[in-house]
């Protein structure tokens, strides 16, 4: 199993940095930068330039940023055990997102019947790390649920981190096979953050991204650096929440990079 996958998202800070970007918060050369940062060279799917992506963005998208309508441009999409993506049963997004192993970006555009999906597929080209992105125009709207706020999914984490921990220390366990664990799990959270959120990222948003950046790193201290899986029931169960909590951190800052 890939820790790593279950707890951490490139996908939400790539979605900030496209967001921050579309509504002029952000250059396209800082935003191109970001991406690579995360992600390698960036391509469209067919396998044009990634200018030609952000221009497809910015033409679908030049009504609703005129307008500055408050709802989310952009959505992220996660899934995981025992959760499907919150898209449209049978839909070609829900399927791109049930074999995505970072999920999905759902684009509002100008037309409702055609939102976009996004969908990175990290690979290598000639050696070296890229994304290649698929562009999906869905043929009908696509009711997505609306994320918690970042209120609400930062007290759903923080109580199932108290739980778990309780449980844990129900259970008696103790163990420091790792010289500093307090310096590795602070390691870990720094490299969820990388390369960063942009500058423009509401303080709120930032701070959601921070604590699941915290519990992700504990999560991978104890099960990869410690290699101690008999915790794996208490801290598992903090998967769910902690999409939860990257979903709406990413969905706040769409609304306020609108103000």
């Amino acid at each position: 199993m890939d820790m790593r996958a279950e707890v951490w998202s490139p996908l939400q800070n790539t979605a900030c940095w496209l967001g921050a970007w579309l509504w002029g918060h952000e250059s396209t050369d800082a935003l191109v930068d970001a991406l690579t940062a995360l992600g390698g060279v960036q391509y469209a799917g067919d396998g044009a330039a990634f200018a030609e992506m952000l221009r497809t963005l910015r033409a679908h998208t030049r009504g609703l940023i005129d307008a500055r309508e408050r709802e989310p441009i952009m959505n992220l999409i996660l899934s995981g055990p025992g959760e499907a993506p919150a898209l449209a049963a049978g839909s070609s997004s829900a399927q791109a997102a049930r074999h995505s192993a970072e999920g999905v970006l759902m684009v509002r555009t100008d037309s409702p019947e055609t939102p976009l999906c996004l969908v990175p597929v990290r690979t290598k080209v000639k050696g070296v790390d890229a994304t290649l992105w698929k562009v999906i125009v869905e043929s009908s709207p696509q009711t997505l649920s609306t994320p918690l706020s970042p209120g609400d999914a930062d007290a759903a984490l923080t109580a199932a981190t108290d739980e778990s921990a309780s449980l844990i220390e129900a259970l008696g366990y103790s163990t420091d096979p790792l010289p500093n664990p307090r310096l590795t799990v602070g390691t870990l959270a720094d490299f969820y953050d990388t390369p960063g959120l942009p500058a423009s990222i509401p303080g709120r948003a930032a701070q959601l991204f921070a604590r699941t950046d915290g519990v992700a790193a504990i999560i991978e201290t104890v099960t990869e650096r410690v290699g101690d899986h008999s915790l794996d029931p208490q801290l598992f169960r903090l998967w769910r929440h902690i999409r939860h909590a990257r979903m709406a951190g990413v969905a706040y800052a769409m609304s306020e990079f609108a103000r």
